[in-house]
């Protein structure tokens, strides 16, 4: 799965603190699940930093301080910062940037053994032909120190870069389907509305055994009807569907998309029926309601743009 936090591992290290340092107060369990990962991430490089240290103790302490700025943005949240996500990507980030430095810090040895890791991992999101993977292939013995850790350095820009962007866009497709469903459920609210209104309008003919029911509750149970179609449709792909491991949750609100558009989808299409521009009778409320519950299925012809633009970044993420 294509993560933020799939970054290769350091072989493990005791987790302690670098000489004569001060140590770090145990932190609360962070309830987001991406705090947690980012929580995790940041206790591993502290690890590594407290051995790396030695080589280098002011440039790893710099370092530290970096991290320690990460965890500021972890006891934030909101719907702001929800729909945002900056919090989530200023942590990232950052912890991006603190990786690519510490290859400074690595030994020619350690940096040859992380090689396999490195490759692996920027494999997940990059193509096979690209220039830095192909770099770093030609990266083995008799190349000298300065030259590997630019090549992996340049390689960890790339994958970071990628995976970023891999992430910002599956944020923006989170909140556009998130206003759709929004919109969705307020048009219905209007349509609603406007119907009880209106005493000369009836923009459903109601069938003959419920000639005396209000065109504003008949018009309730045709959108209710819709939104169990959406659901029942939806059903088997929310089930299915993989997140590639994103903390965007991009299949949950696919299925959060259909149950709106759903009612919307029905009215519609039972509207373009009592028209007569399907060649199909409503002649009881159950026929009604069974139609609508029919066109609010057909929802996935209308959102079908939102499962293939997910399907296409959740893509790569399905091949490992």
């Amino acid at each position: 799965m294509i993560e933020q936090e799939t970054q290769p591992e350091a072989i493990p290290e005791p987790r302690n603190t670098p000489e004569g340092g001060p140590s770090r107060p145990a932190a609360p369990v962070p309830g987001a699940v991406w705090q947690v990962r980012v929580r995790t991430k940041l206790d591993d490089l502290y690890q590594q930093l407290a051995v790396l240290s030695a080589r280098d103790p002011d440039r790893a302490e710099a370092l530290r301080a970096q991290l320690s700025r990460v965890e500021v943005v972890l006891g934030r949240s909101g719907v702001v910062e929800w729909l945002r996500g900056g919090n989530l990507e200023y942590a990232w980030q950052t912890i991006h940037s603190v990786e690519r430095a510490m290859v400074g810090l690595r030994s020619p040895d350690e940096l040859a053994g992380l090689l396999p890791a490195y490759r692996s991992a920027a494999a997940q999101v990059l193509p096979a032909d690209d220039k830095v993977l192909s770099d770093l292939d030609t990266a083995t013995g008799g190349v000298p120190v300065e030259l590997l850790r630019a090549r992996v350095q340049a390689l960890l820009l790339r994958f970071h870069s990628a995976s970023d962007e891999f992430h910002e866009s599956a944020r923006r497709l989170r909140n556009r389907m998130l206003g759709l469903s929004v919109f969705a459920l307020v048009a219905e609210i209007l349509v609603v509305l406007v119907q009880w209104l209106s005493h000369d309008v009836r923009l459903l003919e109601a069938p003959t055994d419920a000639g005396g029911v209000p065109a504003w509750r008949l018009l309730f149970f045709v959108l209710i009807a819709g939104a169990l179609g959406a659901f029942l449709s939806a059903l088997p792909s929310m089930i299915t569907s993989r997140s590639g491991g994103l903390p965007y949750k991009l299949p949950f609100q696919q299925g959060l998309l259909k149950p709106p558009v759903g009612p919307l989808v029905a009215v519609v299409g039972i509207m373009l029926v009592i028209g007569g521009l399907v060649e199909t009778s409503v002649s009881s409320t159950a026929a009604l309601l069974g139609l609508a519950i029919v066109f609010g299925a057909g929802q996935q012809a209308v959102t079908a743009f939102a499962d293939r633009r997910a399907a296409e970044l959740l893509g790569p993420a399905a091949k490992s």
